[in-house]
């Protein structure tokens, strides 16, 4: 059973399968296949917006083509616009008008570059592709016509087609950038929809998790119309394939999709790396679409898009900065082990609420969701419905996410959980989500934003939002969220309203359908506080260390945004891992993994959080150490304990209580005491191991010991140098 749950929570997928995978989602996105890629998508993110209350589709017949018109108003069965959309499509047909060298471009000229701000699940997908559509094949029929006058022909259809397929062969369209997969895959399938009737047009996909040679196989038989990528597959593939770097160049339009979060995620450079090798603007027509217009937002706007750019605001002043009919909500638990059996209860409160329950569950890093997903799956028949339960992380094949997402997208059972790290806190749309619950700070402001737009879509007024703190990230709350409606909720308050709630259940005072699960909920709902001590026990705590280090990194790197010291969230991180990682001791960590951290190296903060600090000064050290010459003198300093019996301290070596006779460096015979870089090598009972030598058997008085802290290692551990849970690893590699 403990290799079970270890393996699952841990689990990988063979190469040879991921390979299948990948060969099957290359040709998910060729042209030849685009009609079945279409239908196998159970909803576009078109459908999952914002109310649209704009001007009607059908205003756009005679301003695009027939076959996008075809698309839109008869495929995807959109009525009406959406505020971005309306905004950017009645700048047709001028903005979608090809370059043309010969025009000087001044102050009143048309504007070719889009600044736009528009909240997510408002239908951008579409209000960029149209336009790109539109300039693609305008540009194509200049380069036919041109092909004409070049020849000196009035009318030759086999040359001007054959100077169009050129044309899209040797230059790309439409340059689309995400910031993750899921979002760039959700682009694509988009992108197909609207083509569907452009039989001359294609789309090329490029993200990680692909086999770089299917992607290049279908890239070279294909034209290079409409590209969608993410930033690091982009930039290895201009680092190595020259016909993609060829086509890159000769780029008309570059869209930057989520800018804001690209930003977030330090892809600023790469950002600028693949600008360097674009045509400059105006030749280069460059839309930015962002959810916030930050001042780095500013800055990088200045650098991509053209001094006579457009900027639109599709975000009103008084608007909330989260939908303002989406009911927040926050919980800082008492400790840490209330942590699970919490949201436990918010599940179960949604599933008694809502007849579909539909929840997105958030962790901050990919150990936590690793770790929760097997947590919620153990557990999941202790709640009033049994969920269908996907998993989303880092950790996963680029296929194992894609089929995750697309499954809980249509799922149609009456309960579901996607437990996911913030690989699907932008862009990706799911349909119907009736509550989103972050565990843990997420990495700003603004994701916590975005994450809480993954529910509450089409004015549905039964989304809601909750955040779960443990006792140290309340300076989050107070610091970053002072602008956000969000109400506090105390974990008693959550245990009365579902007792509540289920009471009136049971008696039948509120008519439920529970598809055949067992009844009464009263005592079942009474049990979360112990449920999860029981699946706890059978975890590797391998599992829970892991976890336990993935926090330190994360937590250590906000810890301004926290208003703490880093000493309180080591302490902190610590107390989860007995509280609700059901660990008997916290795991040990080296001196030399806490450095890597930076640990230490912030400001000092008054706030503890009921954390004991580890800053308080030895009143038994004199307060002139580590001044002036005197800090070269401490290392070496043997420093004398009083008492009725005397011992020896230093920073490495403890001699026990009761050797009544003083030792002093070079005294001679067995009583001699050991420089920090020679262990003794021979001599009585006496002798202090040095660090790299651990106990042996003999030698009653001997006691190890890492310093004032006294922290031990993990059973089964002899001490050495670097011991520790760390294993050598730095934060990156979690």
């Amino acid at each position: 059973m403990t290799a079970m749950l270890f393996a699952r929570a841990f689990g990988t997928t063979s190469t040879l399968q991921a390979s299948k995978v990948a060969a099957q989602f290359a040709v998910r996105f060729s042209r030849s296949n685009s009609t079945a890629a279409s239908s196998s998508s159970s909803q576009s993110s078109s459908h999952d917006v914002e109310p649209a209350t704009g001007r009607s589709f059908s205003s756009l017949k005679g301003v695009i083509s027939n076959e996008t018109y075809n698309a839109l108003v008869g495929d995807m069965k959109l009525q009406n616009m959406t505020s971005v959309q309306e905004e950017v499509l009645s700048l047709l047909p001028e903005i979608a008008e090809p370059y043309d060298p010969k025009t000087v471009v001044t102050e009143s000229s048309p504007p070719r570059d889009l600044l736009v701000r528009a909240k997510t699940g408002t239908g951008k997908t579409v209000a960029f592709l149209i336009p790109a559509i539109e300039a693609r094949l305008k540009a194509a029929e200049k380069a036919g016509k041109q092909a004409l006058l070049d020849a000196g022909l009035m009318n030759d259809r086999n040359l001007e087609r054959r100077a169009r397929e050129k044309f899209q062969k040797d230059t790309v369209g439409a340059l689309i950038i995400s910031p993750t997969r899921e979002l760039a895959t959700q682009t694509a399938n988009e992108a197909i929809k609207v083509l569907r009737y452009h039989k001359d047009l294609n789309v090329s996909l490029f993200t990680g998790g692909i086999n770089k040679r299917l992607q290049m196989r279908t890239w070279m038989k294909s034209s290079r119309d409409i590209v969608v990528a993410t930033t690091g597959r982009l930039r290895d593939l201009l680092n190595s394939e020259p016909d993609v770097l060829k086509s890159i160049r000769g780029t008309q339009t570059f869209i930057l999709d989520e800018a804001d979060t690209m930003l977030d995620m330090g892809f600023r450079d790469d950002i600028h790396a693949i600008q360097q090798e674009l045509a400059p603007s105006p030749q280069r027509q460059t839309f930015l679409f962002s959810a916030t217009v930050s001042p780095v937002i500013k800055q990088v706007s200045k650098s991509v898009l053209s001094p006579n750019m457009k900027y639109i605001d599709c975000v009103k002043s008084d608007d909330s900065p989260v939908h303002a009919h989406v009911p927040q909500y926050h919980t800082v638990l008492p400790n840490a082990a209330a942590q699970i059996p919490h949201i436990l209860r918010l599940i179960a409160h949604d599933q008694l609420t809502n007849p579909k329950s539909r929840i997105v569950l958030f962790l901050p890093t990919t150990r936590m969701t690793q770790l929760f997903s097997t947590i919620v799956r153990e557990l999941s028949q202790a709640l009033p419905r049994r969920p269908q339960i996907y998993e989303i992380h880092s950790k996963r094949t680029m296929d194992s996410r894609v089929s995750a997402s697309d499954r809980f997208r249509k799922d149609k059972s009456p309960a579901s959980i996607l437990i996911t790290s913030d690989v699907s806190a932008r862009g990706v749309d799911y349909p119907g989500v009736t509550r989103v619950i972050q565990v843990g700070i997420p990495s700003s402001s603004d994701q916590y934003i975005h994450r809480v737009g993954r529910t509450g879509r089409q004015g549905s007024i039964s989304g809601r939002g909750d955040l779960v703190l443990l006792p140290w990230e309340i300076g989050f709350l107070t610091w970053q969220l002072t602008d956000v409606p969000i109400k506090p909720l105390t974990t008693g308050e959550l245990q009365t309203q579902l007792e509540e709630l289920s009471t009136k259940i049971d008696s039948g005072e509120i008519t439920m359908d529970l598809h055949g699960m067992r009844t009464p909920l009263v005592p079942r709902i009474s049990e979360y506080d112990n449920a999860h001590l029981e699946i706890l026990p059978r975890f590797e705590e391998d599992a829970i260390k892991e976890t336990f280090m993935s926090m330190l990194g994360y937590y250590f790197a906000r810890s301004s945004d926290l208003r703490v010291t880093k000493n309180v969230i080591l302490a902190g991180c610590k107390d989860w891992s007995t509280g609700a990682g059901g660990l008997e001791v916290p795991p040990y960590v080296s001196e030399a993994f806490l450095n890597k951290l930076g640990f230490g190296d912030g400001k000092y903060s008054t706030k503890n959080y009921g954390m004991q600090s580890n800053n308080r000064r030895d009143f038994r050290k004199p307060i002139w150490e580590a001044r002036g010459s005197i800090r070269q003198a401490r290392t070496e300093k043997q420093e004398w304990i009083k008492g009725g019996q005397s011992g020896f301290s230093s920073r490495d070596q403890v001699w026990s209580p009761g050797d009544d006779r003083r030792r002093s460096q070079g005294s001679g015979g067995d009583h001699r005491t050991p420089s920090r870089s020679q262990p003794w090598s021979s001599g009585g009972d006496r002798r202090t191991p040095s660090r790299s030598q651990p106990w042996s058997s003999g030698g009653d008085r001997r006691t190890p010991s890492r310093g004032s802290d006294r922290e031990y290692p993990a059973r089964n551990q002899s001490w050495s140098r670097n011991n520790g849970s760390d294993g050598g690893r730095s934060a990156a590699s979690y």
